[in-house]
């Protein structure tokens, strides 16, 4: 179980990982990625496995970039409930 502060910290990096990944400026970073991704692999000729397989697994990678941002916001509201559920039983244990 973490402790109060740890619950702290893993807030503040998760408002800071929201911070970013919603950047309009980052945002629009991805989505020039994902469209350069996205033609490589539609002008990649059919016969070509090596180059699709290629622009298929750098998508993956930026996916999965993209994924320990989310995990890192999920895990911040998660950290923001286990808080908020440690105060109100505190303040039911003074009442």
């Amino acid at each position: 179980m973490r402790t109060e502060n740890e619950l702290k910290e893993v807030i503040q990096q998760a408002n800071r990982a929201n911070e970013l990944f919603n950047d309009p400026m980052i945002q629009g970073f991805i989505l020039s990625i994902r469209g350069k991704l996205l033609n490589e692999f539609e002008c990649t000729q059919l016969q070509d496995d090596s180059k699709r397989k290629e622009a298929w697994q750098k998508s993956q990678l930026l996916n999965m970039f993209l994924d320990e941002f989310k995990k890192k916001i999920k895990e911040g509201r998660n950290a923001e409930l286990t808080l908020s559920e440690r105060v109100k039983q505190k303040l039911r244990n003074i009442i």
